[in-house]
């Protein structure tokens, strides 16, 4: 399959092919493909993160469904950063892209940026780079940030969409 077998990757993908039945791997991977993934595609992700196999089917359905028909990012983009699967889609997910959807609405950032630029770094960083940099010319990104106000711009089709506290979870009314 391509492991070093000095890398620790390795030792992580034989760790989730020895953990799981092949009709639970089969699945796993029918569920990527419905998702647009080919079967290069699912390598390159389990190549890069193994244990994306071991996540839940509903966690990885609504995390794709969120990024890939609410917000319009190409699945292939998360098989080059399955590791965005394993994060909170209420806590991380959706309070970090709103952010960077309000800054790109603005004109502040560019709008080819990856996932794993905004998603993957740490709060403090995310903070640093995306909240603390930009807090002057758009005053209201904490609130965004902390999910207590903003209508996010959504996929292609330009559906208004509200982000409202509740409960200390985001939610989103379509």
């Amino acid at each position: 399959m391509g492991f070093d077998p000095s890398k620790t990757v390795f030792v992580q993908a034989i760790h989730v092919v020895l953990s799981m039945s092949k009709p639970m791997l089969d699945s796993k991977l029918e569920l990527y493909k419905r998702w647009g993934w080919s079967e290069n595609v699912a390598l390159l992700a389990f190549k890069r993160q193994p244990n994306c196999m071991l996540i839940s089917e509903d966690k990885i359905t609504k995390a794709m469904d969120f990024l890939v028909n609410k917000l319009g990012w190409p699945s292939a983009d998360i098989a080059r950063s399955p590791s965005v699967l394993f994060l909170s889609l209420e806590k991380r997910i959706i309070p970090r892209c709103s952010v960077i959807q309000l800054l790109q609405a603005k004109g502040l950032l560019k709008n080819d940026l990856s996932l794993s630029t905004f998603i993957l770094p740490s709060e403090r960083c995310f903070l640093e780079k995306f909240v603390i940099k930009f807090q002057d010319k758009v005053p209201q990104l904490w609130n965004v940030y902390r999910c207590k106000t903003y209508h996010l711009e959504v996929g292609r089709q330009s559906k208004k969409t509200q982000v409202s506290r509740h409960s200390s979870s985001c939610k989103f009314f379509f």
